[in-house]
Formats: C-alpha cells, structure tokens, sequence
C-alpha cells in the first residue's frame, strides 16, 4: 500500500462544540472530484463552502480514464484545465472491445 503524502490528523470542529445546530450556506459531502469541483467553483464565486469528506488524505492520482470536454471546460474555468491536460495523454480515437471484437468506436474531434 501507498504512503499518502499529506495526511492529517483528525481534529474536531468548533460546529461541534456548539450548542445548538450550526448552519452553513452549502455543505459538500465528498471531496472526490465532483466535490472538489464544486467547492472550488462556488468558493470562486464568493460563497462560503463546508467540504466534509471521510478521509485523512488528500487522493494521490486519479481513478479517472478519461475526462470528457465539456469536463475540461469547467477545469478550465476553475484555472486547472491546462495543468490537468499537461500532465493527461490526449487522444482523439476511442474504440471499445469486448475480447477481440470491436463493440463501438467513437472519435471525439467533434466534441
């Protein structure tokens, strides 16, 4: 197994020591890649987020095989569309298999 680089240790809350129920304007359950992305876009935008998660460490790499365009977009927007592609394998021609027979093949230029 990996040893996470950045980890961090588990501290309580001030919302949990609070009396009564603490409300935020938008909590985030999940700092997956949609959550980050969420996050990151409304804190952009001058809203107050509260991103929980379950781990103690932020991901090393990505489960993600692919990102779509309209994906990229948003990246983009965020300011991290030209990094995410730097460090990617770009291609234009996708074909899935099953076995040695060719099930479907695509091209994403027109995307």
């Amino acid at each position: 197994m990996h040893k996470s680089v950045y980890r961090y240790d588990y501290r309580r809350s001030r919302d949990q020591e609070a009396q009564s129920p603490v409300r935020h304007p938008v909590v985030i359950v999940g700092a997956g890649p949609v959550g980050l992305v969420a996050a990151i876009d409304l804190a952009q935008r001058g809203a107050p987020v509260v991103l929980l998660d379950d781990s103690d460490r932020i991901g090393e790499g990505s489960r993600g095989i692919c990102w779509s365009k309209r994906t990229l977009e948003i990246l983009d927007r965020l300011g991290v569309g030209e990094r995410l592609v730097a460090r990617g394998v770009t291609w234009k021609l996708g074909k899935v298999f099953c076995g040695d027979e060719l099930l479907f093949a695509f091209d994403l230029l027109p995307e």
